[in-house]
């Protein structure tokens, strides 16, 4: 078995073992201030963003058409979208306006405008989703047709995929 001193030794290197690793990955002042801000310590937006984007969700909440739900939610992305840290929510509330409503082509070019720069996969992702979900009939092609002139705005500028560009304007001609 171990002597006394062996185990103290053992136990010695455990603990600098220990300490060393808690001076490694010690949180920083720049990790540790979205933390912060994310449990809620900080206000996300300015108190007028939050009152524009607190209205806008309770016309939504009142609204009696998906139109009008659709409105609102459009006009609770843009106030987030102003904000310099709201472009999350932003798109968010663009989702969820693409819901409420279909047949309205707006969430489509404000969501375009968020992501195309910045995130152009995730922009992809987004529009292929809504193809998939949207009613090809008359009442939804302008939304599908929106949709395409998006997607081919993005295949023919930030991922450079010509062929895919050239598919979908034949496909939106057929609309």
């Amino acid at each position: 078995m171990l002597g006394s001193w062996q185990s103290l030794f053992i136990v010695g290197i455990a603990v600098l073992f220990a300490g060393f690793l808690l001076w490694k990955y010690r949180p920083s002042l720049s990790t540790a201030e979205p933390l912060i801000r994310s449990y809620g310590f900080r206000r996300r937006h300015s108190a007028a963003v939050d009152a524009k984007i607190r209205e806008a969700l309770d016309r939504a909440r009142s609204a009696s058409t998906p139109r009008a739900r659709a409105e609102a939610l459009l006009s609770a992305a843009e106030a987030a979208a102003l904000a310099p840290d709201g472009t999350t929510s932003a798109i968010g509330f663009y989702l969820r306006a693409m819901r409420a409503d279909v047949t309205l082509c707006t969430p489509v070019q404000g969501i375009s405008a968020l992501l195309a720069a910045e995130r152009p996969e995730l922009l992809e992702h987004v529009l292929w989703k809504r193809l998939a979900r949207l009613d090809w009939s008359e009442k939804g092609s302008a939304a599908a047709k929106c949709t395409l002139d998006a997607l081919i705005a993005l295949y023919g500028g930030e991922l450079r995929q010509k062929n895919r560009a050239r598919a979908l304007k034949k496909l939106a001609a057929r609309l």
